[in-house]
């Protein structure tokens, strides 16, 4: 394909090809995308290049929805979810989260599209976007809310999107492109649902970002999407009465782009193009290019464009034959439609909302809880998480107990400050050096306890333990200052009976003059 496939910053060592797919799927080319996407994906597995396959199969995914197909793109979502498994990172979650509630939408599905989409907005904005997989999550998540007419919380992930400097110009294109599409499908569905005011400033809006588009547009070299940008404001300029300059703007758009069904431009551009076309009189034209629009449209759930080009029908009809039961008819089913879809949209949003702040206290009780079980000072498990293992009479534990030798005279000849950092050091010391599934609890003031799960290596972990206290460099800590502990090992056994009897062995280790193990 003429192209060099190498490594490309944080993303895989053939990302050449996902960069080759994704461009297919922009451009409208759904179809090739999906086909391209599947045949590198096997590739890149083959070749273990597991980064490259997730984005791989997340084009796969968002073209299949681009093309319709919501039943493919809700299992290819489900495919991405696993493929992550449960400690991916987050925003790659919020990516795979949004594809399946936008595929959701379109099933009918939309309680589950919800749960879905309140995650991952959580997820997005839980912190500053600043990285390339972070600004690609928090898309997928606006276009989800999008596809739900959820405008307001979709333009606030715009905003922060529009506002980065660190992406390419073609990412930054891609941003501004979807944020003018957003802004004037928001102004379409209020001016046909009968609030023509409140639709102004979203025209105005969308006329600024698809500006900027061509600005970006040139500086990427993309003519197609300044054309495409051009098609936007030749539709807000129709909208809004300035038809000379809209015609001026859209008959050359329309030549230097293929209006490719995926595209929601091309349904913008044709509508646009109906309304010229019958204020030239050609009626017949008009009415095949709103069949062409409401012919595509029909096939999603909030069926803007469709209704938008039903409402122009009733415009042209109008226009020709004045007013008439006919075109009454027309514009009211119009008005009607889209009102009711502005209402589902109003219980939409408050549902969503609903969601996010179930899921913020369901996260804060979390967190609270874990905090519970934490040692504020040194960041281990406190004694209410010893306890909770103690009450597992049917598990068995080994218990490594380290006791810290003269604790006291650190804290009266180098002061409490260097205790508490020795305390620290210590507890991180010990979790570096146990295993994942080990438990590290702070047991007294200068004691700390390891639970290692049925004793596997509990030897081992004490006298390495017991070594990598003796050989840390204190004195860095504070001039002077040497630490040692004495290692108490017990176990097998339940918590309770492992814990006292490596408590006992501790003792008996400081009575034979510290910095030594003794097994119980």
């Amino acid at each position: 394909m003429g192209t060099q496939l190498e490594a490309v910053g944080p993303f895989g060592p053939f990302d050449a090809l996902a960069e080759w797919s994704h461009k297919l799927y922009l451009d409208g080319y759904g179809e090739r995308a999906i086909d391209v996407s599947r045949e590198a994906l096997a590739f890149c597995e083959a070749a273990g290049d597991e980064r490259t396959a997730r984005y791989l199969q997340f084009i796969c995914g968002v073209a299949l929805h681009q093309l319709g197909r919501a039943a493919e793109a809700s299992e290819e979502a489900g495919r991405l979810l696993r493929r992550l498994g449960p400690g991916a990172d987050p925003v790659w979650r919020a990516k795979a989260l949004a594809l399946l509630a936008e595929s959701r939408v379109d099933l009918g599905m939309t309680a589950l599209a919800m749960d879905h989409l309140a995650e991952g907005q959580l997820i997005v904005s839980a912190q500053p976007i600043r990285t390339y997989d972070h600004l690609s999550a928090t898309m997928s998540v606006a276009l989800a809310l999008n596809a739900l007419a959820l405008f307001e919380p979709a333009d606030e992930l715009m905003v922060q999107m529009l506002a980065l400097t660190f992406p390419p110009a073609r990412v930054q294109l891609n941003v501004a492109q979807e944020a003018a599409v957003l802004q004037v499908s928001w102004g379409s569905m209020l001016e046909v649902a009968g609030r023509r005011e409140e639709a102004w400033p979203h025209y105005t809006v969308a006329l600024s970002r698809a500006a900027l588009m061509r600005t970006l547009a040139a500086r990427a070299d993309y003519p197609e999407m300044h054309a495409r940008a051009e098609a936007i404001e030749a539709f807000v300029l129709q909208r809004t009465g300035e038809t000379e300059l809209a015609q001026g703007r859209l008959r050359p758009a329309m030549e230097a782009f293929r209006l490719r069904e995926e595209l929601a431009e091309t349904q913008i551009a044709r509508i646009a193009l109906a309304m010229a076309t019958s204020d030239a009189g050609d009626r017949t034209g008009a009415a095949d290019l709103l069949t062409a629009v409401q012919r595509v449209s029909s096939a999603t759930q909030l069926d803007v464009w469709g209704l938008t080009a039903l409402a122009v029908r009733a415009r042209n009809a109008v226009l020709h034959d004045g007013r008439s039961e006919a075109a009454d008819a027309l514009e009211l089913l119009a008005q009607v439609s889209l009102a009711r879809l502005w209402e589902d949209r109003e219980s939409r949003f408050e549902a969503l909302q609903d969601r996010i702040r179930q899921r913020a206290m369901a996260e804060q009780h979390e967190r609270l809880g874990r905090a519970s079980l934490v040692d504020p000072l040194t960041g281990v498990g406190n004694r209410r998480r010893l306890q909770q293992l103690l009450e597992r009479p049917d598990q068995r534990f080994s218990a490594v107990l380290l006791d810290v030798d003269r604790f006291r005279a650190v804290n009266e000849e180098h002061g409490p400050e260097v205790g508490d950092a020795v305390l620290r050091r210590i507890a991180d010391l010990v979790q570096r050096n146990v295993a994942d599934d080990d438990t590290v609890v702070r047991y007294g003031a200068d004691e700390f306890v390891v639970l290692v799960p049925d004793g596997h290596g509990a030897g081992a972990t004490a006298e390495k333990l017991l070594e990598v206290v003796r050989k840390e460099p204190w004195l860095e800590t504070s001039l002077g200052l040497r630490v040692t502990v004495s290692v108490g090992l017990a176990g097998p056994a339940p918590a309770a009976e492992a814990v006292a009897a490596a408590d006992r062995a501790a003792l008996e280790a400081q009575r034979s003059g510290r910095d030594r193990l003794v097994t119980a």
